[in-house]
């Protein structure tokens, strides 16, 4: 991963041994991120401030969308191939939960004040809601007549999420 200082213009540093990452959850009240590195099936927890790797956890296979909910302190991997969701403390870098998900997750969204966190399984055009608190799906939702969902936002205030899907709708071309 490369890291740039937005403030400075600049490439400030890597954060390297990091196969196939996807991308990085960031708790930052915590100073820590967490990679989702997808070819070796594990997240590397990292120091935000010296960027050295402080350990890895192993997850799911292939995590990719990956978040942090700062309600609960924990960050979620989705696991693709595992059809997964690995929950890990983000204090103690532990992994406290593996959930099974009904297909492939994608992308995730929170609400810390409703104590979910949603991803959209792309494989299967649903979207699942999990409770931060048990660590269960307590809702599905198919998302017809959308299909292939990749790409998903929340709007916290209105309670509406919205998702980016693969095929043409309403005369959109995708």
């Amino acid at each position: 991963m490369v890291v740039i200082d937005i403030d400075k213009d600049a490439v400030v540093g890597s954060i390297t041994n990091t196969p196939g990452v996807h991308g990085m959850a960031v708790a930052s009240d915590l100073q820590r991120g967490f990679t989702s590195n997808g070819r070796e099936d594990k997240s590397s927890v990292v120091d935000l401030k010296t960027l050295e790797t402080l350990s890895k956890v192993e997850t799911g296979k292939n995590p990719d969308g990956m978040l942090y909910e700062p309600g609960q302190h924990e960050v979620y991997m989705f696991n693709g191939r595992g059809q997964s969701a690995t929950v890990i403390d983000a204090k103690t870098a532990k992994v406290v939960a593996t959930i099974p998900l009904a297909g492939r997750p994608e992308f995730p969204a929170a609400d810390p004040k409703a104590g979910r966190v949603y991803d959209n399984l792309e494989d299967k055009s649903l979207v699942v809601a999990i409770d931060t608190k048990t660590h269960q799906v307590v809702n599905t939702w198919p998302i017809a007549p959308g299909e292939e969902p990749s790409g998903l936002a929340i709007d916290v205030a209105n309670h509406r999420l919205f998702l980016g899907c693969g095929q043409q709708i309403d005369g959109d071309d995708g």
